[in-house]
């Protein structure tokens, strides 16, 4: 690249300030999506690598010597697929001799399942996905997520489909982001200045900022672009509802001035409309007001706003708190405009942010910290390679998968992992990647890959999910369907389904005193299971009746548990040659990107801190008791040694002792035993028998400190 400014006179630890004024002015040149060949990625990995080296050299500092063939190979599986190599791909790597084994692999890696599995759980950490949102379930956000993953969606477009996003979830999925928070859409602005423009202006809130340069009224102007964006919308903005409104006092009016009553008297109508059949609205809309919609709702400044330049309750036009100003004219959507200001290239923050996290996702240690408070004097310990990543991310038209082959292929990255931890405010100068222990979803998705064949391909989440997205299609259809029915065929319906409202009316008060005096956990268990079975048989009344009314007898059939299994791929019955019967795996030993958002509490996940998702990037590496008792007595050790995981199958194929030990220890670790490790796997064998010594040994390094790393 053209570059007309020298970097010679820079401190060794530049800062945000002058990095932005360099990345203001030097040229960026994009491009259309491509592919693009070994030499271009090497070439940009080399001069990575330039840049570190002159890091380094500054410090006095040296590089960590390469890493083997075995480690990387392990390292690559566990940072761009999510998981440790079976056996069969770590041998299949090992035993090739093509000089660009590397590369080929890293590639290999990148346009996997696994891959998208992997970086689908990174993003979900920093977007805070969840299954269930307050109104629909989220499902089709999260395989959203998944499919810009899969299809390799330029960053920016990936993001601007998200800001720009209105309607169904299950019409444009990316309102997910929006329906994330819904009801807050103050606290949604906050959350996108933290995540695409490592930007905390929470502080603005409330108050013009204690620590960074931003106003409260700033923060103000840049909520508006996105504030009269309703993620709940109100009964009497849905066209529906207000048709049956008008049906509804129609009928009122009728009946009072046919009892011989004043129809101006409102207290003739008070007792017209029953508790049921207000359940009954209720259960007929409530679908309809999970669109996210636009309106033309103004933000205002609080009531107890304070600074002079504005006064209490003034409305609020968009404005940018940086970079160039944005002009909206009388009918552009003003969200549109937001995201191009936010996305453009010209918006360094917004490219720096990215670069930053991808490195950082690669080598442990982002060469700013935080990633996401970023101020103007914030350190930066390369500004020449952070400037460069920046440049690269343009110029490969924001390809995230591109820039990752990019970092992935240097000898930085491919370096030793250095055991320091840095403290926060110090800089790290990457004489390799910061050895890491395993984040939740890889310890997991590790184990499952010791134990469970074909994992990659066991798609379509787990039962909760699978319920979750049945329950989606029923909202979709049942939103479709009401669509099509006039005002007078719902006011009909509310009439009807009304008594059998009223009738739940009474059971659920009937569940909730009972459940009040159930005296065991066991019974309180139970009505929970009656209770739930009764709502369910209430809603699917209801829904037959709008499928008739509106002439859709189609309905939705539950999947019988061998259908479902069936749908997870042909993995899920895996049988050895010549025997018939095969292992049915729970539909829950699935890739932790597969599973419900965020694992419910208890689960293995959250023992070893997946995300609650409530806090952007929550997530956390910290060991406890639990988690060791998890790995002792948990139900990764039944899994790992049942006939038919893939670690049995390869030690039943063993010629040899020696060869069943070379399995266990590259399975597990990526690499073989040592002298001593051989001459103890042999003393367990001939103190405790073949079968309880390799029960003990898979058990000893599941639990080792080497398998739990990344080195």
């Amino acid at each position: 690249m053209n570059r007309p400014f020298s970097f010679a006179n820079l401190s060794k630890t530049g800062n945000l300030l002058i990095l932005l004024a360099l990345s203001t002015t030097i040229p960026l040149v994009t491009q259309a999506s491509r592919e693009y060949s070994l030499e271009e990625t090497l070439e940009a990995a080399e001069q990575i690598d330039l840049y570190v080296a002159e890091g380094l050299k500054a410090e006095g500092l040296e590089r960590n010597t390469a890493i083997d063939d075995f480690v990387f190979s392990r390292r690559a599986h566990l940072d761009i697929a999510g998981r440790i190599p079976t056996y069969a791909e770590q041998k299949r790597f090992l035993d090739s001799k093509d000089p660009e084994k590397r590369s080929e692999l890293i590639d290999e890696l990148l346009d996997s399942e696994g891959y998208v599995s992997h970086f689908y759980n990174y993003w979900a950490d920093i977007l805070r996905v969840k299954s269930r949102g307050r109104r629909t379930p989220m499902v089709s956000y999260q395989d959203w997520i998944k499919d810009s993953l899969r299809g390799n969606k330029p960053y920016d477009e990936f993001v601007t489909e998200m800001i720009t996003a209105e309607g169904f979830i299950w019409d444009d999925p990316a309102v997910g982001y929006y329906m994330r928070d819904a009801g807050m859409p103050l606290d949604n602005m906050s959350n996108t200045a933290q995540v695409f423009l490592g930007t905390r202006m929470q502080c603005a809130q409330c108050h013009d900022h204690p620590f960074d340069k931003w106003t409260q009224k700033e923060y103000y102007h840049m909520a508006a672009y996105t504030y009269g964006l309703r993620t709940q919308t109100r009964l009497r903005d849905i066209d529906e509802y207000k048709e049956f409104q008008q049906v509804l006092r129609r009928q009122m009016r009728a009946e009072v001035i046919e009892e011989g009553g004043d129809p101006r008297d409102r207290s003739n109508y008070r007792s017209r409309v029953t508790g049921g059949q207000r359940r009954a609205v209720r259960d007929l809309f409530l679908p309809l007001q999970a669109e996210v919609k636009p309106t033309s709702r103004k933000l205002r400044l609080p009531d107890d706003y304070q600074y002079e330049n504005g006064r209490p309750k003034q409305a609020i036009s968009p404005q940018t708190p940086f970079g160039e100003e944005v002009e909206l004219s009388r009918n552009e959507n003003s969200r549109t405009a937001y995201a191009e200001w936010m996305t453009a290239p010209e918006n360094p923050r917004f490219t720096i942010v990215i670069a930053n996290r991808l490195w950082r996702k690669a080598m442990g240690f982002g060469l700013m910290e935080p990633v996401d408070d970023i101020k103007d004097d914030t350190p930066v310990s390369n500004p020449e390679l952070l400037e460069f990543l920046s440049d690269l991310m343009v110029s490969y038209d924001y390809d995230m998968k591109q820039l990752m082959r990019t970092i992935l292929n240097t000898r930085t990255y491919q370096s030793a992992a250095s055991a320091e931890d840095p403290m926060p405010g110090e800089a790290y100068y990457f004489q390799g990647p910061l050895l890491r222990r395993m984040t939740a979803e890889q310890i997991w998705d590790s184990v499952l890959t010791l134990g469970v064949p074909g994992l990659d391909m066991r798609l379509g989440g787990d039962a909760q999910v699978r319920r979750l997205r049945e329950g989606e299609k029923s909202l979709e259809e049942h939103v479709e369907n009401l669509k099509s029915i006039s005002g007078r065929e719902i006011y009909a319906m509310v009439k009807s389904f009304g008594e059998t409202e009223e009738k739940f009316l009474v059971a659920e008060k009937n569940y909730q005193t009972k459940l009040a005096n159930a005296s065991s956990e066991n019974e309180r268990r139970q009505l929970r299971r009656d209770f739930q079975r009764l709502r369910r048989e209430k809603n699917a009344m209801l829904e037959r009746m709008v499928q008739e009314v509106s002439g859709n007898s189609g309905q939705m059939m539950a999947m019988s548990p061998d259908e479902s299994e069936n749908m997870a791929g042909e993995s899920d019955a895996y049988r050895r040659k010549g025997e018939q019967r095969r292992p049915r795996y729970n539909l829950s030993m699935v890739r932790a990107s597969e599973i419900v958002s965020p694992a419910p509490p208890g689960h293995f996940l959250r023992q070893f801190g997946q995300s609650d998702r409530e806090i952007i990037e929550n997530s956390n590496t910290e060991a406890s008791i639990p988690q060791a008792l998890a790995l002792l007595n948990g139900q990764a050790q039944n899994l790992l040694k049942t006939r038919y995981s893939p670690l049995s199958t390869s030690l039943r194929n063993a010629e040899s002792p020696k060869d069943r030990a070379d399995i266990v220890f590259m399975s597990f670790l990526g690499r073989p035993p040592s002298e001593r490790e051989l001459d103890l796997t042999r003393q367990q064998m001939e103190q405790h028998g073949e079968r309880k010594g390799y029960e003990i040994l898979i058990s000893a390094l599941l639990n080792t400190q080497e398998f739990r790393f990344i080195q």
